[in-house]
């Protein structure tokens, strides 16, 4: 995520935020796969996207990238929390998508985000201030700097641990429980049934 200070006026002063959607990116993959990614770009002066150094009045512009799924996942989030607003359409789903439907998306999501931007509840929800990733940027400068690749590297590393010790649990819980008892727990590896699907295709959970 590029961030930079860049002094210029807010359009939409009642909010403190501008958003658009001025182009996308295409992501190549291993083995014709790949995904686009939608350039988000904000400019706001809202307290939320700046560290303390900054002023009242400084004016802060970044881009974050997003996918088709991400979007659509706030959309979902806002028009469940904010049922009164009538956000424009989402584009529609189509299995295989061409370069006019990409074209065609792009302006549809920047058409979303400038409504979202000009509403005052849309753009002060925590949905959106989520998306635009406020956690990451509360700790750093926005003087052109990315957010610290240490700290980036410390936040996989936690989930990395985070995922063994999930993992490690239901083998300790069988070794040491009877068959009955671990029936008991098999609720608790609901939440571990992606990736076993994804380890092991014919969907047989191991113990």
């Amino acid at each position: 995520t590029l961030c930079i200070f860049f002094p210029r006026q807010i359009q939409n002063t009642h909010t403190g935020l501008d958003l658009s959607v001025p182009e996308y990116q295409e992501i190549r993959g291993k083995m014709m796969s790949g995904h686009v990614e939608y350039h988000i770009v904000v400019v706001t002066r809202l307290a939320a996207f700046k560290s303390a150094k900054h002023k009242p009045e400084d004016v802060v512009q970044f881009m974050v990238s997003k996918k088709y799924s991400e979007i659509e996942e706030l959309y979902q989030r806002l028009t469940a929390r904010y049922p009164q607003v009538s956000l424009p359409l989402l584009p529609r789903k189509v299995l295989f998508v061409g370069e006019s439907d990409i074209s065609e998306r792009r302006a549809m999501f920047n058409d979303i985000m400038k409504f979202i931007s000009k509403d005052e509840d849309l753009a002060a929800s925590p949905e959106l201030l989520e998306f635009l990733g406020t956690k990451s940027y509360s700790a750093i400068d926005f003087k052109g700097k990315n957010v610290p690749d240490d700290r980036e590297k410390e936040d996989e590393d936690n989930e990395a641990l985070d995922f063994f010790k999930e993992e490690k649990t239901p083998d300790l819980i069988s070794q040491l429980l009877s068959v009955e008892n671990v029936k008991k727990g098999e609720k608790k590896e609901e939440g571990d049934e992606e990736e076993e699907e994804i380890l092991d295709p014919l969907g047989i959970v191991r113990y």
